[in-house]
């Protein structure tokens, strides 16, 4: 009887879809979530992050961490903020990061060709490299990298818990690079006896998909460890128009680990570990003939965090201490200009929480950092960081909800700077939320933007200042949650080449705005469904344009439906909008088309410890461009098998 049930929800999937295909741009799915995600948890570690907890799955209630630094419920939160848990994320089957974060409000996605080429996120209007990217407290952001933005090509979704998206500048709590907002990702933390797996996929462009781990722990020790190994021949990077084709491969390796200690009731230690090594072949994406089957793209990452934590006075005050390092090697083999980048981070974060009654915490702490940079023609430089942020959080009649912060920092070579930030929240009897938040956040140049050919050392700070307002609605014990957010930003000294003085220069002024609207319902226990939409127009002031690759109209939408205890089937369609970008072979402004893909994934248990699943990305055969000149892939089929023990 199950698998009939999976059969028919799958049939009638694709009968809706079969209905709706030709309907064009307008077509708006009637299925999914993105703005609200289902499970609950509960704030409990340490180091500020959420554990699960038992609560119905009916409830649309969950913590976050990042936009208060402490772990806090969404409700009392004024920051526009998306959660997207370990559920969901299986739901979805998608192997990277990138993939399980389309389709969320206020965020581009951009992937220039295959998987594991240079894959970029765009938040409500900012560049790419002006969202701070947090993996367990590790500042990930790319220091080899001449903009230091963070490629979520390569991040696999494996051992991850939890990812929060906190939209607009969150400098005052998280420093340079949170100019746009935070995307933290939260690996799971082995709890219980031991249990582990083994699961492989395979599927089209002969592409293959190892991974194993295993966790567990006890009142003194917690493990947690993971191992994944992607490859595939993939498909030309530069879009089939220009008659490329060789297929540009690739295949990447991934080792996390997370060990805690619990050495007294109130003093543990967590040590953190992430390692992956990248290889893609590349392509120029600049026209035909472009082909170019001895380039290859190496790279390495190493990511080491030790995380004392201790609690005094009866959980009145928790003190928090991070040790970080961060190492990246960047290796393009191109036979004309081959270039290595290389780029390292060392970094001491110490954090107080000071609970000074039951509605009021007081938040304080200081972070020192060093970063090294090497390459495109930049010999070995650093630069030094300091900060110190203060923010008081506090509530009043379980209602209204106030947190206000300011922050400074200075760094060594670009000089000090100076951002605030305060968001409320208000609780009406009849499960009405206002919302909104205002704040300023800076991005310092980087080593490139100061020492390269084309760098300058008067290089200042770029600036934001953002602000959002909002209504949130639930009904039906909640659930149904409808949300409406405006949101405003505003760039300023944005570092751009300036072609008098044949330099890069804080020439660059720009504008976004736009509406994000989500809803999610839960009719039955067995049946999820959400939708959102974001509106964002965006101006270059310099040049009167819009900003490049940010689609001023984007929906996302998600179905999963439990067919039986031991299945379901989730569908997901993500339209993004016509979109400005640059012509590979002109260099001139250009548009590129709208599109939508829609993916179909599903999984049974055959037994209690042996999963099948299987999916289909694009499954409407969509032929289109994320980035003018490089290609997509054509629909394509996956399967697997997972082990649990």
């Amino acid at each position: 009887m199950c698998l009939r049930n999976a059969a028919l929800a799958v049939l009638s999937c694709l009968t809706f879809l079969a209905n709706d295909a030709h309907a064009g741009d307008a077509t708006q799915p009637a299925v999914a979530p993105t703005n609200a995600t289902m499970p609950s948890t509960q704030p409990s570690t340490g180091n500020g992050e959420p554990i699960p907890a038992e609560s119905g799955a009916e409830k649309l209630d969950t913590i976050t961490v990042t936009a208060n630094r402490y772990p806090t419920p969404v409700a009392d939160v004024g920051s526009s903020a998306t959660l997207i848990t370990a559920d969901e994320i299986q739901q979805k089957q998608q192997p990277y990061v990138a993939d399980v974060l389309r389709g969320t409000p206020g965020l581009d996605v951009m992937r220039s060709g295959g998987p594991s080429q240079i894959t970029s996120v765009f938040m409500r209007g900012a560049n790419s490299d002006h969202t701070l990217v947090l993996i367990d407290g590790i500042e990930a952001n790319d220091p080899s990298s001449p903009s230091r933005a963070f490629d979520f090509s390569t991040l696999a979704v494996d051992d991850i818990q939890q990812i929060e998206v906190v939209r607009g500048p969150q400098s005052t709590l998280w420093g340079s690079n949170a100019i746009g907002g935070v995307i933290n990702i939260v690996t799971k933390r082995g709890e219980g006896p031991l249990t582990g797996y083994l699961s492989s996929e395979a599927g089209s462009f002969n592409t293959f998909r190892e991974s194993a781990g295993f966790s567990g722990g006890t009142k003194f020790v917690n493990y947690s460890l993971s191992v994944t190994e992607n490859d595939s021949q993939g498909f030309p990077s530069a879009d089939a128009k220009f008659g490329n084709k060789t297929p540009d491969g690739f295949d990447n390796t991934s080792f996390a680990s997370r060990v805690g200690f619990v050495l007294s009731p109130n003093f543990d230690v967590d040590v953190i570990t992430r390692y992956q090594d990248n290889r893609v072949r590349l392509d120029d994406g600049g026209g035909p003939g472009q082909d170019d089957p001895s380039r290859w793209l190496k790279a390495q990452q190493e990511f080491l965090r030790v995380v004392p934590h201790v609690v005094l006075f009866d959980g009145a005050l928790v003190q928090t201490y991070g040790f970080n390092y961060t190492h990246y090697l960047r290796d393009d083999t191109y036979h004309v200009t081959p270039a290595q980048n290389v780029g390292s981070t060392l970094k001491f974060d110490f954090q107080n929480d000071l609970h000074l009654n039951k509605d009021n915490t007081l938040t304080a702490g200081l972070d020192v950092a060093e970063e090294g940079y090497r390459g495109a023609g930049v010999p070995q430089k650093y630069d030094n960081t300091f900060g110190i942020f203060v923010q008081d959080q506090a509530s009043f009649a379980n209602q209204l909800f106030i947190t206000a912060g300011v922050r400074y920092e200075d760094n060594s070579l670009s000089g000090p700077n100076f951002t605030y930030r305060a968001t409320g929240a208000y609780l009406f009897p009849t499960n009405t939320k206002l919302h909104a938040t205002y704040g300023t956040g800076f991005k310092s140049p980087t080593l490139s933007d100061l020492y390269s050919e084309f760098g300058s050392r008067d290089l200042k700070a770029e600036k934001s200042e953002g602000w959002d307002a909002g209504v949130e609605q639930s009904f039906f014990d909640r659930r149904v949650v409808l949300d409406a957010t405006y949101f405003s930003n505003h760039f300023r000294d944005l570092i751009d080449y300036d072609f008098i003085t044949n330099h890069e220069d804080n020439i660059g002024v720009a504008r976004a705005q736009g509406v994000e609207l989500g809803a999610a319902f839960k009719p039955t226990d067995t049946l999820t469904m959400g939708l959102n939409y974001t509106y964002t127009s965006t101006r270059d002031e310099t040049t009167g344009l819009s900003l490049l690759r940010r689609a001023p109209t984007k929906i996302g939408a998600l179905l999963n439906y439990k067919y039986c205890p031991a299945g379901d089937v989730t569908l997901s369609a993500d339209y993004v909008s016509s979109r400005a970008d640059i012509d590979p072979v002109t260099f001139a402004q250009t548009r590129v088309g709208g599109y939508v893909l829609v993916n179909l994934a599903t999984s049974y248990n055959i037994t209690h410890s042996l999963q099948i699943t299987a999916r289909i990305d694009n499954l409407l055969n969509e032929h289109y461009e994320e980035v003018d000149g490089f290609g997509t892939a054509d629909i394509s089929f996956y399967g697997g098998l997972k082990w649990t023990f």
